[in-house]
Order: structure tokens, then C-alpha cells, then sequence
């Protein structure tokens, strides 16, 4: 299925005035104003191939993985904090945020290599010690981690969706500012504003800028820190 390109969401960095036609994900897993077609992500950002054919023969040789498990849907969407993979190649990308808001594809540090970052958006009790867990990616587990809470950022071990560690939002952890004019930027809490009302719980960072704290998500912790690089990578620029 096709979208015209001016109608593709603004969070891809694509040119909208070379091309008539983009790629509309696959309802999988991130929502469609959040995610990049694959498609768009291997012919586009990394440079793989020059024709979707290209991207569709690459596809069928199961050597594309998305948070380690293969991928052929061309279609298919990437969001923030997705960990693809090419067998061909030394190191992962990770799908992050830039300074404009537009998704980009970087380089994984090693010091990522078989983690990724989930943070809880939803909890479920389902019996008297478990849970379910819901993450910003749409993937759910259950887990008898009773002390998890919305908002926590969970390392978690991939392709097995296996809980490593939990990081809680405290003061002095870092976080990746995931929207509003801070988009892409990384800040350390300095406390957090509870409202009563109805408004939004306000985070204030130690850089001397305060902005919601759904925007906040946690990368790090005095024990754990998630590396994130900054340079966006395409393959013809290694």
C-alpha cells in the first residue's frame, strides 16, 4: 500500500519533493505518525539499495532483523528505541530521535549489542503475581516484577524479551527527551512536578529547561547507562 509523500508523517526525514510516492507501514507495532517503513529505512536512510526490488531480494535472504527477529515485510515499522540488524554488517542501528523531531537511523554502540530499551506505558494485573507490561513499541509481556511502574524504561534482553534491569525515573538519572521543543536532546532530572489538576507532570532539568514528563524517557541510572550517539550514519558514510 501506497502513501503520497506529502501525506507520509512528518516525523520521517525524507524529501518531499523528489519522489510522488511513499510506503504506508503495516499496522504492527509502533503507531503510523511514529514509525519508518523498513523500506524507507534501508533504501533511504542507509542507502542499501536504489529500487524497492533491491530492498525486497535483500529482505528474502532472512539476513534484516528488527529487535533480532527477521523481518521480510518491506512495510514494516520502525520507531524509537527499534534495534534493526544486518547480518552483512558489524553493527546494529538504532532508530532515534534528532533535534527536529524526525526519526534517524544511528549506529549502535557494542555496549548496546542484545539490549533494548522499553519504557512501560501500561500495567495490567492478571492474576495475584503477575502483571502484564505494555511499551512504547506496542510488544506486551507479563512478568511477576511487581514493583515496575508506568514510566520506568525496562533493559530488556533481545530476541528473548527477557527482563535485565529496570531503570526508575529518580533525580540525577538521564533521559532522551522523546518531543516538544527538546526533542533529541539528552538532560538529566533535576525534580519532577506532580499537578493535581488535570495539566501534565513537569519534569526540570539540571540544563535549565523544564518540559513534560511523558516526553522524558530514561537512558540511565548511577548503575546502568544506555549509550546513545548522536551522529546519524547511512551505509556510504562508513
Amino acid at each position: 500500500m501506497k502513501t503520497k509523500i506529502m501525506m507520509a508523517s512528518r516525523k520521517l526525514k525524507i524529501p518531499r519533493k523528489t519522489n510522488f510516492w511513499s510506503v504506508t507501514p503495516t499496522p504492527a507495532t509502533h503507531k503510523k505518525e511514529d514509525s519508518i517503513p523498513l523500506l524507507i529505512v534501508l533504501r533511504d536512510y542507509l542507502k542499501i539499495g536504489d529500487k524497492e526490488r533491491e530492498i525486497t531480494r535483500l529482505l528474502n535472504t532472512n539476513h534484516v532483523k528488527v529487535d533480532g527477529k527477521i523481518v521480510k515485510d518491506r512495510r514494516f515499522p520502525l520507531g524509537f528505541m527499534d534495534v534493526l540488524s544486518i547480518d552483512t554488517f558489524d553493527h546494529d542501528f538504532l532508530i532515534i530521535y534528532d533535534r527536529k523531531g524526525k526519526l534517524i537511523s544511528v549506529a549502535n554502540p557494542d555496549e548496546n549489542k542484545g539490549v533494548k530499551l522499553l519504557k512501560v506505558t501500561k500495567k495490567t494485573v492478571i492474576s495475584k503475581n503477575r502483571l502484564q507490561l505494555g511499551f512504547h513499541d506496542g510488544k506486551t509481556i507479563t512478568t511477576d516484577k511487581s514493583d515496575i511502574k508506568t514510566s520506568d524504561v525496562v533493559l530488556m534482553k533481545i530476541p528473548e524479551l527477557q527482563i535485565a534491569d529496570v531503570i526508575k525515573m529518580g533525580i540525577g538519572d538521564k533521559a532522551f527527551i522523546t518531543g516538544g521543543s527538546h526533542v533529541g536532546e539528552t538532560a538529566t532530572i533535576k525534580s519532577i512536578e506532580v499537578k493535581k489538576s488535570s495539566g501534565h507532570n513537569m519534569a526540570n532539568l539540571n540544563e535549565g529547561f523544564s518540559t513534560i514528563k511523558d516526553y522524558m524517557f530514561v537512558i540511565g541510572s548511577a548503575k546502568y547507562t544506555f549509550k546513545i550517539p548522536e551522529k546519524e550514519v547511512a551505509i556510504n558514510d562508513e
